[in-house]
């Protein structure tokens, strides 16, 4: 897991042929503008997911991770509260649905406040708990773009 600010994503260029991609399009594109929604950037192999949400309580969140995508998230507007924790430290509680590229878990980890003009990486091995409000639920928009690992 990567927490930073945008304007500092240089530094994980090269952590990944792919990131270095992601960064430059959040850079270079007014996607706080856009509706909520799907937008094509290469393909599958990397997308972006625009989302409008109101943050929740850790009791009503949940544990995920992925295996074929890598999570870069970045939070245009407001922030919220991302638990975190390696995957090995969970147990499974729904079973990898391939489609979806997406398992359900549940135990204990870690949280992490992400700011405004903050981004988080989240590789396959790192479980999170997205969308988590800290203190009183709060409107946030936040831009996912998902990068295929291989």
């Amino acid at each position: 897991m990567i927490l930073d600010q945008l304007k500092n994503a240089a530094i994980y260029s090269g952590m990944h042929a792919k990131l270095r991609t992601a960064f430059d399009y959040l850079l270079n594109h007014p996607v706080i503008d856009w509706e909520p929604g799907r937008y094509e950037i290469e393909g599958s192999d990397m997308f972006l997911l625009l989302q409008h949400y109101e943050t929740r309580e850790a009791k009503d969140g949940f544990w995920e991770a992925h295996r074929k995508y890598i999570d870069v998230q970045y939070m245009l507007q407001g922030g919220e509260s991302m638990g975190f924790t390696h995957v090995d430290r969970l147990n499974v509680k729904e079973p990898y649905d391939p489609t979806k590229d997406f398992v359900m878990l549940e135990g204990e980890g870690d949280t992490v406040t992400v700011h405004e003009g903050c981004f988080v990486v989240f590789f396959p091995q790192d479980a999170h708990m997205p969308c988590l409000s800290c203190g009183e639920p709060k409107w946030i928009k936040k831009a996912v773009i998902k990068v295929l690992v291989n």
